[in-house]
């Protein structure tokens, strides 16, 4: 095989291979999606705010950057890993998640996983191991693989500079 040829032929293995698996398709430009309609969607925690603070789970769909779902921290701290689970209320193609900070403490979550589920119970690792920075105030953005359609949206915070984790609100995008 001449060398034109094999190279043409490695060229042609690597774009089938990486083509052909859907769960590799991620969307970074946002003109290709639309931000999901959040009206219905309720919102569950691992455990949230309520006895030193009004920080409870559906304040991160409220639409306000200003309020925040915080995880237990009175009367005693909980520990990591804290959860919040989104039930977007039927399954949608999940396409990039935004994720805003709390706006007025800088020590949130750093590190966390986002996980699918179309029942609330078996769950699929979307991403993991990603970076937050809690000093940012506006979205951050984490695309998704596209393969699939999800009704639950589960953020699990793992790590930070204190145990407690909060977060202010999350967004969804789906295909256009």
């Amino acid at each position: 095989m001449q060398k034109k040829h094999l190279y043409l032929y490695i060229l042609a293995c690597i774009i089938a291979a990486g083509c052909g698996k859907a769960d590799a398709v991620f969307f970074q430009d946002k003109s290709t999606v639309v931000k999901a309609d959040r009206a219905g969607w309720t919102a569950t925690a691992s455990s949230e705010e309520t006895t030193c603070e009004t920080a409870t789970a559906g304040l991160v769909l409220d639409g306000k950057t200003a309020t925040y779902w915080s995880s237990q921290g009175c009367p005693a701290v909980l520990p990591y890993p804290h959860s919040i689970t989104v039930d977007m209320k039927k399954a949608i193609n999940l396409v990039t998640i935004d994720i805003i900070a709390r706006q007025n403490d800088a020590n949130g979550m750093t590190k966390f996983k986002l996980e699918g589920s179309t029942d609330g119970t078996a769950w699929t690792i979307l991403r993991d191991n990603l970076a937050f920075v809690p000093t940012t105030r506006t979205a951050q953005s984490y695309p998704v693989p596209s393969s699939a359609t999800w009704r639950y949206l589960r953020v699990t915070a793992l790590a930070g500079p204190i145990q407690k984790a909060f977060l202010s609100e999350i967004d969804v995008y789906t295909t256009k």
